[in-house]
């Protein structure tokens, strides 16, 4: 299919290598160039505590888990099937990782953001409630914070752990010197964080003439504040919804 937005643009994709090539599938389904240069690592964390826990996953009344991945390195711990407390997920791709297990959540918001999911499940929380709250070390405090001030007995599990991935280092600094790039895909505040910390002080002059696109608003407040201007921010927070908002502003660039 000839003319369409993202054809023979090439796409920085920095997600991690586990979920890096699907992304690339999708981009070069709409004749995008994906480059893969992982700005984060993530890697289990904890066994045994996760393990104790798992044993105990009745004893909640509520499971929360805001991205795939916590469903992916938690469910490995859970023996199944058994009877499990309702589940409460941020975004149709966390849901997703559920379904694969033949699972499916009680409660899913309509916009992908942990300040979302808190305000949908206030409501459905008695005081005293149990709540364990699946996640990465990066996790921001706002939901379970929520959740405390409206009465329930949160129970935090970190489940992996992202840090910065360096190896790519010289290769992202070849092909911004180059100007090799079209855009920047930034998938969350740690891979922004990442960026900054492998570009230092060039980072924004390397960026100059580039789209720099972010997954959500969060993903784009972190990026502004660390003086990265943000040209595309997904409406819909998932590869599809960024590849779309790529879509929507390539196609206004020539006119």
């Amino acid at each position: 299919m000839a003319g369409r937005p993202l054809d023979g643009k090439t796409v920085l994709v920095t997600r991690g290598k586990e979920q890096a090539a699907p992304f690339s599938a999708q981009l070069r389904a709409a004749g995008a160039v994906p480059v893969e240069i992982p700005l984060i690592a993530i890697q289990p964390a904890a066994p045994e505590e996760i393990a104790a826990i798992a044993e105990r996953i009745n004893e909640y009344h509520w499971l929360i888990f805001t991205s795939a991945n916590a469903v992916r390195f938690f469910f490995p711990h859970v023996l199944l099937p058994q009877p499990l407390p309702k589940m409460a997920v941020v975004g149709r791709k966390t849901a997703a990782a559920l379904a694969e297990r033949g699972l499916s959540p009680a409660l899913v918001p309509d916009d992908y953001t942990a300040e979302r999911l808190a305000a949908a499940l206030v409501p459905h929380i008695k005081r005293g409630d149990r709540v364990l709250f699946v996640k990465g070390n990066l996790a921001r405090p706002t939901l379970p914070e929520s959740l405390r001030n409206a009465g329930a007995v949160v129970d935090e599990l970190t489940v992996y752990e992202t840090a910065p991935d360096e190896s790519g280092r010289e290769r992202l600094l070849s092909l911004l010197r180059r100007r090799e790039l079209d855009a920047v895909t930034l998938m969350s505040p740690s891979a922004v964080d990442s960026f900054v910390r492998l570009l230092g002080k060039e980072a924004v002059s390397l960026l100059f003439g580039v789209a720099v696109a972010c997954i959500g608003p969060v993903t784009k407040e972190a990026a502004e504040r660390a003086g990265i201007p943000v040209h595309i921010c997904a409406a819909d927070y998932t590869a599809d919804g960024i590849i779309k908002a790529m879509e929507q502003y390539f196609s206004m660039e020539g006119q």
